[in-house]
Order: C-alpha cells, then structure tokens, then sequence
C-alpha cells in the first residue's frame, strides 16, 4: 500500500484536426495502473487504445489532461526532459518489428545500449542474458530475415527490455503472428513481468492474448468503459 502508481491519466483527451473538422479519439480517460501490473487495453478499432499507448509512452501530446509516469507529471516536461523519459524509464514494442535488417539480433538488442553510452563488454553481457530470456540465445548472430516473426517478436521484446525500464507498452505484439506463435509470445511476456517487476501494458484485440494480463480496461468511443457490476456498484 502507499507505492507510487506507475501510471496516472486524469481527463485525458486527444483531438485530431482533419481540415476544418474536429475528430475526438479521447473524451476525458481516467487510468491508474500499479507498479508491476500487466493490464490489457482493449476494445473496437477507433476506439482510443493506440492513442492511450501513445500519449501514456511520450510519443504524443494530450490536448486537455495530465499524466504522470512513475510520480512525475510529464504534461508540461521539455522535449529533451521526454526524450530521457522514453530512453531510460520506457520500452516499446510494436505489432511490426522495426529491427534493423542488416544488423544481427544481437546487435539490433544493443542499439539502445549504445545509445545510453554503455560499454562494450557490458552490452555483450546484457545482450546475451535478455537473448537467453526470450530463448534465442542460439540465435544471436542471425538476421532478421533468418528469422520466423516469433523470433523477432522476441528479440523486439529484448531489444525494449535493454535499458531496464519499468514500464513496457506494446502495441498488437501478436498482430502478426500465427496463435502458436502468439501463444509462445505471451507466456514470454507473462514471465518477463513477473521476473522484472516492471509495469506492462498491452493494447490487443484477441482475447487470448489479454487472458495473460492481470486486469482488462475496455475502451469505446475515447471512454473507458465501466463494467456492469461496478455501475451497479455505484448506484447502489
């Protein structure tokens, strides 16, 4: 009791100007989520889950609302001051992998510790351990195109999980993958989470993937939707 969320959205709205139309895809989200928690957003296509990923990992601003991220209020930071935030505090892992094509799957898991200056021999280190993790420890001097989309899926998650950060957002993780693929993916992520304490949240659309989390927030039309029994909760 008494720990610092790691995530806080209070009134949190989004609108998109397309020519002389407003378009909301948030109306006023209120989201806490706990250190450690693995929380599933969900709900139809156009329903605000990216948008909610995105404005909670830096990589968009709110028009109205605040969000903290581990206790700090990032509404008004500095880009540079976010920079840091997404570099050192955040992981992000996508349903399209974005590795580096020429790189092997060892060296695409270094780029982000090559960008936070670590050393060589401890970049070795941590590459090796996170590529063991996602068992791909055979597989380290392979391309991408060596590689079935589970396995890069995996070295995507190794790659996010690089700088130790505590809080993992992913976006369709399995959007690409066959359900056997899917379901190896998600036992990984399901593990990782317990093993590094860190905070995931996962926007999906299967409901087999979101069985792997903790707790389930549906979203519609740019609202969080309150499910019967707590209405009924609070009316009664």
């Amino acid at each position: 009791m008494g720990e610092t969320p790691a995530v806080v959205a209070e009134n949190l709205t989004k609108t998109y100007q397309l020519g002389r139309h407003a378009v909301p895809a948030l109306r006023g989200v209120d989201l806490v989520v706990a250190e450690g928690e693995f929380v599933a957003l969900m709900g139809p296509s156009g329903c605000g889950k990216t948008t909610l990923l995105n404005l909670i990992g830096l990589l968009d601003v709110p028009t109205r609302g605040r969000i903290e991220i581990g206790g700090e209020d990032v509404t008004q930071l500095s880009d540079d001051r976010l920079s840091d935030l997404r570099r050192d505090r955040i992981g992000f892992v996508f349903q399209f992998y974005n590795l580096m094509p020429q790189f092997t799957a060892r060296e695409n898991v270094e780029v982000p510790l090559r960008l936070a200056g670590v050393s060589r021999r401890e970049r070795r280190v941590r590459t090796d351990e996170l590529l063991a993790q996602v068992g791909l420890a055979d597989r380290a001097d392979h391309l991408p195109s060596e590689l079935s989309g589970g396995e890069q899926q995996r070295v995507t998650i190794a790659r996010a999980l690089a700088n130790r950060p505590k809080l993992l957002l992913l976006d369709e993780p399995t959007g690409d993958l066959d359900s056997a693929s899917s379901h190896e993916v998600m036992g990984i992520l399901s593990r990782l989470n317990q093993d590094q304490r860190a905070t995931f949240l996962i926007v999906t659309h299967q409901e087999a993937v979101a069985e792997h989390a903790s707790r389930v927030v549906r979203l519609l039309d740019g609202k969080v939707v309150v499910p019967a029994a707590e209405n009924a909760g609070l009316n009664g």
